[in-house]
């Protein structure tokens, strides 16, 4: 279904991408047809009690209008008529359009949620789904804040949608019942009555204007909030060591204070709004209703049973108007929620299976780049004309300074992009040609960061290997040298981490994340600065480990410290994008004013000749200001 809801884009949504995803560029009207559109998809699935619930306001709508209508009949046939025998079927007709009311008003204030409810199940569900098919970089472009404001407060804003738009059809259904009814009555006292009404038209239209700026005063605010909320928390620690706790909370008390002061600004003009609703109500019902309709009736031009059952229908006739303008500002924000949570679902992951795709089988491990060049910004080139053959089983290490395009090089491997020009194979097939799934099923990559999942230690090592048994785990653990400190834990491999591990150190957290790229037992391993973070004695550990978890299978290791990769079968030297060299440690380090030696020389403080410094292509000494 979610592929369908993606797909009507087309009918004229906004089409975002990764550089246009803003919440200030969104006002929102009282309708949108595209948003209602959508949202009828979701809502199909629950059609049953939507049709309930629906036909409930119907049942509804008629009982407002016809009690006043058999109010009307009985006057005329006790008092006019003096017909009073027939009262009891005035009074029947009565008590069954009061019940019909009752259980009408019922059904809809249990069906309206029911279907509102189910509503949110499946677009939180959708979000969940979509934001997990998108690319990293959708994520290193677009702040926390914002995509959390989308997928929780945006979703149950649109969630009240529904309950909304059946709520005012009521009120519109009322509106045009009560109209027609007293056209019908008596025609002239209708148009008297409904005199009142291009006032009120006007004093919305002026309204508008001032509720939409504060609605997207309110927006601002609150997206603001939830990005200082993700900074501060996220960036505890930071905060912490600089004692910068009174200054970010002097900075978001002024954050706070404009959402405050945006929505007290959007009370008082809604407050003000209901006020002249209600004198004009009053209006309505004393000029229209008492004076003229009290003229009328005086002069014989009018039954009084008629002027009874029209106050009635005036009052029901305001109601359904107070309703719609406090539900105009309501109604506002869901649609422009739901221009927000479309235009998430309609972002384009910039990596998809081809239709064709193949699953690709059992690989050895030989990874090939053939030509190529990658641009995060176009014409910008981040690699240029890389062509490298990796053979099965070989243990390849990627340095340079930074801003050289490792971590690219690795990205593209793991298909998180896809080349700009050439081609990366893996055991001769394009890896555009292969499902991803199948392609990273057979790899894995331990990050410089470590991330750990709330939930236990065993839940963490067999992350996506659910099937495999605990001896597995066990040995994947023993393997990178972790099993000895689980132990010691209070609950062994069943201790529950807390949120990222942060109840483990940082080497321990590292440790856990290379038992669980090795427990599926992947044919090609990628290590992006796997190290960096931990002490020396962890990192002698896992070095000893990983001469038996890299035997056998292809190995990417990208590392700044060059101890790391002195026994690295090939060594690939990157500069500015470009592959500058190649070679073991001792063939590179033999190249005397070769960018290897240079690298090395800075990483242990050793003396660089003056000419050496002048080779050309040699890399700066001074970190570059692009990301790997």
């Amino acid at each position: 279904m979610m592929g369908g809801m993606r797909g009507m884009g087309a009918h004229g949504m906004n089409v975002a991408n990764m550089d246009n995803l803003t919440d200030d560029s969104i006002v929102g009207s009282a309708y949108d047809h595209k948003v209602v559109v959508r949202l009828m998809t979701y809502i199909w699935p629950y059609r049953k009690d939507a049709f309930i619930a629906i036909a409930a306001v119907l049942m509804y709508t008629l009982g407002n209008v016809t009690i006043p209508l058999l109010m009307l009949i009985g006057i005329k046939w006790a008092v006019n008529a003096g017909d009073v025998n027939h009262l009891h079927i005035v009074g029947i007709l009565f008590a069954g359009a009061t019940v019909v009311h009752f259980g009408a008003n019922i059904i809809q204030f249990v069906y309206i949620p029911k279907v509102g409810q189910g509503i949110l199940f499946s677009l939180r569900t959708g979000m969940f789904n979509h934001l997990q098919e998108l690319s990293p970089a959708f994520f290193h472009r677009t702040p926390v804040g914002r995509i959390m404001s989308r997928s929780q407060s945006d979703v149950l804003q649109l969630q009240e949608t529904f309950e909304l738009i059946v709520q005012s059809l009521s009120d519109i259904l009322s509106l045009v019942g009560i109209i027609i009814i007293m056209m019908v009555v008596d025609w002239r006292l209708a148009l008297i009555s409904m005199s009142i009404l291009p006032v009120l038209f006007f004093i919305l239209g002026y309204w508008q204007k001032f509720a939409r700026h504060s609605f997207m005063r309110i927006r601002r605010a609150i997206a603001m909030i939830n990005g200082e909320y993700n900074q501060n928390i996220t960036g505890v620690r930071v905060v912490e060591s600089f004692n910068r706790q009174e200054a970010n909370m002097k900075h978001f008390n002024d954050l706070n204070s404009e959402h405050l002061n945006a929505n007290l600004e959007a009370s008082r003009y809604s407050g003000a709004l209901q006020p002249f609703v209600e004198s004009l109500m009053g209006i309505g019902m004393g000029f229209g209703v008492v004076l003229v309709g009290g003229i009328m009736v005086k002069g014989g031009n009018l039954d009084w049973a008629v002027l009874v059952a029209f106050a009635l229908w005036i009052q029901r006739f305001f109601e359904p108007v107070r309703h719609l303008t406090m539900q105009y500002s309501q109604l506002q924000r869901a649609m422009a929620a739901g221009v927000r949570i479309f235009e998430v679902l309609d972002l384009k992951p910039e990596v998809v299976n081809k239709p064709d795709a193949i699953t690709l089988p059992e690989i050895k491990g030989e990874i090939k780049f053939e030509d190529v060049s990658f641009q995060y910004v176009e014409n910008v080139d981040v690699l240029k004309e890389v062509n490298l053959h990796i053979k099965p089983g070989e243990n390849v290490a990627l340095v340079g300074s930074t801003g050289a395009g490792k971590s690219t090089l690795v990205t593209l491997i793991h298909r998180f992009a896809d080349v700009t020009h050439g081609r990366i194979t893996v055991d001769g097939h394009d890896i555009r040609d292969v499902t991803r799934h199948s392609l990273v099923s057979q790899m894995s990559m331990v990050l410089q960061e470590p991330y750990l999942f709330s939930g236990t230690v065993a839940d963490n090592i067999r992350y996506n290997n659910e099937n495999l048994t605990k001896d597995d785990v066990v040995a994947a653990a023993k393997t990178v040298g972790a099993h000895e400190f689980i132990l010691s834990l209070d609950d062994g491999y069943d201790t529950v981490l807390a949120e990222r591990g942060v109840n483990l150190s940082v080497g321990q957290r590292q440790l856990l994340s290379f038992a669980r790229a090795v427990v599926g037992n992947p044919r090609v391993i990628i290590l992006d600065e796997a190290t960096a973070n931990i002490d020396t004695h962890t990192e002698v550990l896992i070095q000893q480990a990983l001469q038996k978890v890299l035997a056998g299978r292809t190995s990417i290791v990208i590392a700044h410290r060059l101890s790391t990769v002195r026994n690295a079968d090939n060594i690939v030297v990157l500069d500015q994008g470009k592959l500058v060299e190649m070679g073991n440690h001792e063939e590179l380090l033999a190249r005397k004013g070769g960018v290897y030696a240079r690298l090395y020389a800075v990483n242990y403080g050793l003396p660089i000749d003056d000419d050496e410094k002048s080779v050309p292509g040699g890399p700066s000494l001074a970190p570059a200001p692009a990301d790997d």
